[in-house]
């Protein structure tokens, strides 16, 4: 293999995106290989900082890579080696009341991301989205590897691995 690509989808997030496509863009063994950088987002807005750091950090770093931006789930995946997730559905809106909500009925948790009641709601609520990846790549990448950064990570990876065929970490 002497072309690699790698799929980041969520790649507008501000904390994921910049840490891991850092780590991507400092691997040498990685970057022996012909290196394509998908960067998918459902708003666009937010990929093009992630893209302009992609493309400095690279710059610096000396790196030959190709940098793709898209909000098309299916560009990002087709012949993907590796795709990595970190997305939310509404986050911060949500997440307070994952929080907030069982609290109210008498429910105390530490965080509502990752479990108990709010935890539940959270994998409920991203399950759907993290299984269209897994069907999109069922279809254009079905050798490739998830990489999963999404919380609840543990019961998506799980739901991942009973419901498809994709080979997922997290």
């Amino acid at each position: 293999m002497s072309k690699l690509k790698i799929a980041f989808v969520g790649a507008g997030s501000r904390s994921f995106a910049g840490r891991t496509l850092g780590d991507v863009l400092l691997s040498n063994p990685i970057n022996q290989f012909d290196l394509e950088l998908a960067l998918m987002d459902v708003m666009a807005d937010h990929i093009s900082g992630t893209e302009q750091y992609c493309r400095r950090a690279a710059a610096q770093l000396g790196r030959q890579v190709t940098i793709t931006t898209t909000t098309d789930l299916r560009t990002a995946l087709d012949g993907a080696d590796f795709v990595v997730t970190a997305l939310e559905v509404n986050r911060y809106f949500y997440w307070a009341q994952d929080f907030h909500v069982p609290r109210l009925y008498g429910s105390e948790q530490v965080y509502g991301e990752n479990g108990g009641p709010g935890g539940i709601f959270h994998a409920l609520r991203n399950m759907g989205p993290m299984l269209a990846v897994a069907e999109a790549m069922a279809q254009l990448c079905p050798d490739a590897w998830l990489i999963n950064f999404s919380n609840p990570e543990s019961k998506l990876c799980e739901a991942l691995d009973r419901l498809t065929k994709v080979k997922a970490v997290g």
